[in-house]
């Protein structure tokens, strides 16, 4: 993972982010209509999955990668469990708001932000023309970039803000880290997870 040079893969990496940014401006101008939230939120997974897959008819750019993966698959979903149960037994948590939320972290928010930012766009950002860890620093800046869009039309820009976007930033560039040890995205899902469903950071 993050060994590859896709051509043309700067453009695409900068076209699916501004496409994503749309959508999570959309998600976040009609967050009280359920069809437009839902709607804008599957659109750049489903087109990073589509642009992935129909080539080659595998997911390995996106962070699948098959060395380490049945192992990491094993531990991510005993971290999972982990967590669900640290929110009902910790956090008091009622089991049927902990199970509602922990599958929307898993799948609405992680499942996607990992295929989208640390699978596709990062994956597509290096060249022979730019320098491997100014891509991992151009990546982080477009992941924390695209908290802005939804984030701003329903909270203001405060101190706290520009601390998460700092924190996005490094956390970026903590899973890159990991998954290009690992060749897939397996535990970064995991702790991204625990950050959006604990809210640890």
């Amino acid at each position: 993972m993050y060994h590859k040079q896709f051509r043309n893969g700067i453009n695409s990496a900068i076209l699916i982010w501004l496409l994503n940014m749309f959508c999570l401006y959309f998600a976040g101008r009609f967050s009280g209509n359920g069809y437009v939230y839902w709607g804008a939120g599957v659109i750049s997974a489903t087109a990073v999955v589509a642009i992935t897959y129909l080539p080659n008819h595998d997911l390995k750019d996106l962070g699948l990668y098959p060395k380490y993966l049945k192992q990491d698959g094993i531990v991510m979903c005993c971290i999972l469990v982990i967590e669900l149960l640290i929110g009902v037994c910790m956090f008091r948590m009622s089991w049927g708001y902990a199970i509602r939320s922990w599958l929307y972290c898993i799948f609405w928010i992680a499942l996607q932000e990992e295929l989208v930012y640390r699978g596709f766009i990062q994956s597509h950002l290096f060249s022979p023309r730019i320098n491997r860890k100014v891509s991992f620093l151009i990546g982080a800046a477009m992941f924390a970039a695209s908290h802005i869009p939804y984030q701003m039309q329903i909270r203001p820009w405060d101190g706290l803000f520009t601390l998460q976007l700092c924190i996005t930033f490094f956390v970026h560039l903590l899973y890159c880290w990991i998954i290009e040890k690992r060749g897939n995205i397996c535990i970064p899902w995991a702790m991204h997870v625990a950050s959006d469903f604990l809210e640890v950071i």
